[in-house]
């Protein structure tokens, strides 16, 4: 899969030969058309598919960013009962890694999380970071894998990313997935409501 980047505050720099971004990377590059709807059809053969792609690119990257390559998934951020359910998604030699498929208006929570975590004392020793990563779809993912018309992509991401600059110190590099000239494929059903792309 090819894929677009946004630098925030050098990340790119800072990641560049770095074991996590460079096993991040082997895995984006190694999705194609064909490994997601197999993905799908998975899915749905054990009954958890939804009608549109985001819970299959999240079962790839649960696959792919692996314990045995080093990386830790969802880590929690601190010992509070009160926060014990903040967590990033994946971890690795003080990077985090958000995959987010969500909706648009959960943008700078994704953002909030990784600055957290780079910025908070109170947040765990080991889940601590110095750089974050997030993992976003572009319009053509999100279009031929039909997912929901809520579910931000990579242009809303870099444009909350611009508003938030004053209030994240955090160094982030934005991805965003491309599909552009794969196949439709009617294994996504999409959603009632016309995707917007």
């Amino acid at each position: 899969m090819k894929f677009e980047l946004k630098d925030f505050r050098n990340a790119g720099r800072l990641l560049a030969g770095q074991a996590p971004w460079v096993s991040l990377a082997g895995a984006i590059t190694s999705i194609d058309r064909e490994l997601v709807i197999r993905e799908q059809e998975t899915l749905a053969a054990a009954g958890h598919a939804p009608r549109g792609g985001q819970k299959a690119m999240n079962s790839l990257f649960e696959r792919m960013l692996g314990e045995a390559d080093g990386w830790t998934h969802q880590p929690r951020l601190f010992r509070s009962h009160d926060l014990r359910e903040w967590k990033m998604d994946f971890l690795r030699d003080r990077v985090g890694v958000e995959v987010s498929f969500n909706h648009a208006e959960a943008i700078p929570w994704q953002f909030t999380r990784l600055n957290i975590a780079g910025e908070s004392e109170l947040v765990l020793p080991e889940s601590r970071i110095d750089v974050g990563i997030v993992v976003t779809a572009m319009r053509s993912l999100k279009s031929w894998s039909r997912m929901d018309s809520a579910v931000g992509t990579f242009d809303a991401f870099g444009a909350w990313l611009d508003q938030m600059k004053p209030i994240l110190p955090i160094p982030i590099l934005l991805v965003g997935l491309d599909s552009t000239g794969w196949d439709p494929s009617a294994v996504f059903q999409g959603t009632r409501v016309l995707n917007r792309g």
